[in-house]
């Protein structure tokens, strides 16, 4: 799905964050008639500050927005993935590469934070690391599909990739923050990977 990212980006809230190697990876909060629980943008920007800079090249941005803030096109209708349809109601962030179109705009991420908040429940909204590990789920498996994309082309299912990817830098994030509470965080993490499989949250 593509989006006229001028009319979406101008007059928002731009949230550079410093990456080693590369250029800054800029976050757009675009809200409408939403406030988030939490501070999404600090969140998305530790969790960027984990990953390696070169998988990040090429990656123009990460807009954090709501249902309500979408175009029609974005909220309405079905898309493909792993070979079934789903709601574009039910998504909670898409990857858009490179525009083929004249003037091809650059890849961006697109998290909806309204969906990603309402799908956690209890501690895992109020424990920062869980909360951490939720977000980390959705924004790295978009990372994945640009890392796909641009760095390590697979001859696999895209979402398959993805998966994986978000799986590898989640532990890569948690072992530079939480080092020290390892013996915890790893039953934690199959525990929400259990309760993601079942549709629990």
């Amino acid at each position: 799905m593509e989006i006229d990212k001028r009319r979406w980006f101008n007059g928002f809230v731009s949230k550079p964050v410093a990456l080693p190697e590369t250029r800054e990876i800029r976050i757009n909060e675009t809200y409408r008639g939403y406030a988030p629980r939490v501070n999404a943008s600090a969140i998305v920007h530790q969790l960027l500050s984990s990953v390696p800079a070169k998988y990040l090249r090429g990656l123009d941005c990460i807009v954090l927005t709501n249902e309500t803030a979408l175009p029609r096109s974005g909220r309405i209708g079905k898309m493909w993935s792993r070979g079934r349809k789903f709601k574009k109601s039910d998504v909670l962030g898409l990857y858009h590469g490179r525009s083929r179109s004249g003037g091809g705009s650059s890849p961006y991420i697109e998290l909806r934070v309204d969906k990603i908040i309402a799908s956690l429940r209890g501690a895992f909204l109020w424990v920062p690391i869980l909360r951490e590990i939720a977000f980390g789920h959705v924004l790295f498996h978009e990372v994945g599909h640009h890392i796909h994309r641009t760095t390590r082309p697979e001859h696999s299912e895209k979402e398959d990739v993805a998966d994986r990817w978000a799986g590898k830098l989640n532990v890569n994030f948690i072992r530079k923050k939480y080092w020290y509470a390892m013996w915890f965080i790893v039953p934690a993490m199959k525990v929400y990977k259990f309760m993601r499989r079942r549709d629990w949250i």
